[in-house]
């Protein structure tokens, strides 16, 4: 190096780098403020100017998803227009706690594969690297992960012990009922409001019955449908018709009262661990036989005897249509309408579900053949139709198998055309060909769902009665609106061109490396 003029020698130029901070609760020693303070005098020593913050406070380190910070991180580091070539994280457990240890691998790898280096400053390998680095990060890595399991664990059984002494453990209060804070120091008991939550660990909470409106109102509704014969629609009409309001202060709708009558609390048992989520992983129905069940738990609302009426009656309603309930119940729709079609079969209540007829026949059509009845169906648009069913399917498969190639797991829902992928993202694959204006001018729309949720519509275009594809729409969440139908190609259609790819090859992209937060803004760049 050349010294110059003033016979000093240039400073040397100071290398770039951003932070990523994560804290899960105000209550972990490992603040934020902490993290900045190391990184920083990590970042002194070695002339390293950090040019940004990526922060996700009060956010578990279980999964991505959750994390925008971290999203947003991974996007940046994929841009070619950067400014930095350092990520400086604290620890192994802040950058996550991944259950999969080799998913924290892999974000840390796509860091490296373009050209960032993450760098934890705070653990040993880091300061003094040697051949055994690799093997204590991965270490690291797994004892990251086994403190959430092993806290997880103890934070249940912990739960487990309360709702065994009839506490109120978690969760909202079923209507009609308070939760009521238990100061075992003082001995002395007071109501929580909404969004209050008891701030000494040693104090309980247990449940009061509320007002007495409310109190009413639970017992009208046991009495009405235990005794007046009335079910669930009728019920919450019937409320709505005086004006009342639920919980949420919204009307009521039949799904409420079902909840309402199912739920044994009203007779004052208190019932923990029906439904379970750990580790962020997904929800499921417990087995009834480990449920942990308190009987007297806290004053009750209805008397045994009503109770078990509803049950009774709810039992009754459980058991599904047989072959021969289902053929009558579709004769019965042909009497009254002299026609049968999947619209009727939704909107008239005593006609079975469509669902049911197609999952015990195989199909709509195979269930009218089987009464004799034969619906007026044009011929060419049952071909597109059944062109379109067979093109869905192949693209259900190729894409499941490339993505399994990948490593991911896949599952396929052949009723609603749904791909879920590492029970993270949904994509719903339909396949489509042209609708025609006056006959002539043709035009492709797509329908965004309303009955199920989905990440992802991956629109294929077709032509009519043509095995072929001209191309793909992979449309996010939040640009068509659930029930809706917007025009892609055609006249008066709306601006989806960025959202057009030549194939498939878009979803695996997605799948690897973009967080669920960003990816409107992912698809918009392609």
């Amino acid at each position: 190096m050349q010294p110059s003029r003033s016979g000093r020698q240039p400073a040397p130029s100071l290398q770039r780098a951003v932070q990523y901070l994560r804290m899960s609760t105000d209550q972990q020693q490992c603040s934020p403020i902490f993290q900045r303070q190391a990184i920083a005098e990590y970042a002194s020593v070695r002339s390293i100017r950090i040019i940004r913050d990526y922060e996700d406070a009060g956010i578990s380190g279980l999964t991505l998803r959750a994390r925008p910070a971290l999203n947003q991180l991974l996007i940046d580091v994929a841009d070619p227009q950067r400014r930095f070539s350092l990520v400086l994280v604290y620890d192994v457990s802040r950058w996550g706690r991944f259950q999969d240890v080799d998913e924290s691998a892999f974000y840390e790898y796509l860091c490296k594969r373009h050209g960032v280096k993450v760098v934890y400053v705070a653990e040993p390998f880091e300061v003094d690297p040697s051949p055994m680095s690799p093997v204590m990060k991965t270490l690291k890595r797994v004892m990251a992960a086994e403190y959430s399991r092993e806290l997880s664990r103890k934070v249940f059984l912990g739960h487990c012990v309360l709702a065994e002494r009839g506490f109120h453990v978690c969760g909202r209060p079923p209507y009609g009922y308070q939760r009521v804070l238990y100061e075992e120091k003082r001995g002395s008991t007071r109501t929580l409001e909404k969004y209050e939550y008891k701030s000494i660990r040693t104090d309980r909470v247990t449940l009061m019955p509320a007002a007495a409106g409310q109190v009413g109102i639970v017992g009208k509704i046991f009495e009405w449908y235990a005794w007046g014969k009335a079910d669930c629609t009728q019920i919450a009409r019937r409320l709505n018709d005086f004006g009342l309001v639920n919980g949420d202060n919204r009307p009521w709708l039949p799904r409420h009262i079902a909840q309402i009558l199912h739920n044994p609390a009203y007779m004052g048992v208190g019932v923990y661990s029906r439904t379970s989520s750990k580790l962020a992983g997904g929800w499921h129905r417990v087995p009834e036989e480990q449920w942990i069940t308190v009987p007297k738990a806290f004053p009750a609302i209805v008397d045994q005897k009503t109770f078990s009426a509803v049950q009774t009656r709810f039992a009754g309603y459980r058991r599904p249509p047989n072959r021969d309930e289902l053929l009558s119940g579709l004769r019965m729709v042909v009497r009254k309408y002299g026609k049968v079609s999947q619209q009727l079969l939704k909107h008239y209540r005593r006609a079975p579900s469509a669902t049911a007829v197609a999952a015990e026949f195989g199909s709509l059509n195979a269930a009218y053949r089987e009464i004799g009845y034969a619906p007026n169906l044009n011929p060419e648009r049952e071909e597109n139709r059944d062109i379109e069913h067979r093109a869905e399917a192949l693209l259900a498969r190729v894409t499941s198998e490339a993505l399994a190639e990948r490593g991911h797991l896949v599952t396929y829902e052949k009723h609603s055309l749904t791909l879920c992928v590492d029970n993270l993202i949904r994509f719903q694959i339909v396949a489509r060909g042209p609708w025609m204006v006056d006959g002539k001018t043709p035009y492709w729309s797509a329908r965004w769902p309303d009955r199920f949720n989905i990440d992802f519509l991956v629109y294929c275009r077709m032509l009519r009665g043509i095995r072929e594809f001209l191309d793909f729409f992979v449309i996010p969440a939040g640009r068509i609106q659930p029930g809706k139908f917007a025009t892609l190609v055609g006249p008066n259609a709306e601006d989806f061109n960025l959202l057009r790819h030549s194939d498939l090859r878009i979803l695996l992209d997605l799948t690897d490396s973009v967080g669920l937060t960003q990816v409107g803004r992912f698809l918009e760049r392609r």
